[in-house]
């Protein structure tokens, strides 16, 4: 059988704990240990929540990221199919009005007005010339005087031409 040991006699010889300053300084300090420890636990358990918030968060904000990704995508896409019907609307329209004007202008040459009235002075002139120079040829052909009709009909064809540009500048002032 085991001896119990007997404490009582230690007891008896332990001096009680005495009242000093430096025994004061260690209880606050010890008191103040065990406020830390409550602190610092409570940090803990703090930390731990936040931690956990935190991953939710960041799992949400993913989610979130991707519903936004998608809808922006649906938007764009519905935008640009708007974008490009219309630009096919107008295609069209220029399409339609392109082919209706060249069915319209099938058999026709369509040349300045300018231009259709210079070939007009062109041909007078030219038959003027012809026939002064016939009215040579039946008087005496003598070259002077076709000189003299090649002259003539040289100033009536700048005298004509320039009278028509003239006149077709001052008609298009007034429109």
């Amino acid at each position: 059988m085991k001896k119990k040991f007997d404490f009582s006699a230690e007891m008896n010889e332990a001096e009680s704990i005495k009242y000093t300053p430096k025994n004061e300084y260690l209880e606050e300090e010890k008191r103040l240990l065990d406020v830390n420890a409550k602190e610092l636990a409570s940090l803990n358990d703090n930390v731990h929540e936040m931690s956990i918030n935190l991953a939710n968060l960041l799992k949400f904000l993913r989610e979130y990221k991707v519903a936004i990704a998608q809808q922006t995508k649906e938007e764009a896409e519905k935008f640009g199919q708007s974008v490009l019907d219309k630009f096919l609307h107008q295609i069209q329209d220029k399409c339609n009005e392109t082919d209706r004007k060249i069915r319209k202008i099938d058999n026709h040459i369509f040349i300045p007005h300018m231009t259709f009235y210079i070939l007009i002075i062109i041909l007078v002139v030219l038959f003027s010339f012809f026939s002064s120079i016939i009215i040579a040829n039946v008087e005496i052909l003598h070259s002077a005087l076709i000189w003299k009709a090649v002259l003539w009909t040289i100033l009536l064809a700048a005298a004509g031409i320039t009278t028509m540009i003239l006149l077709l500048k001052v008609l298009n002032k007034s429109r």
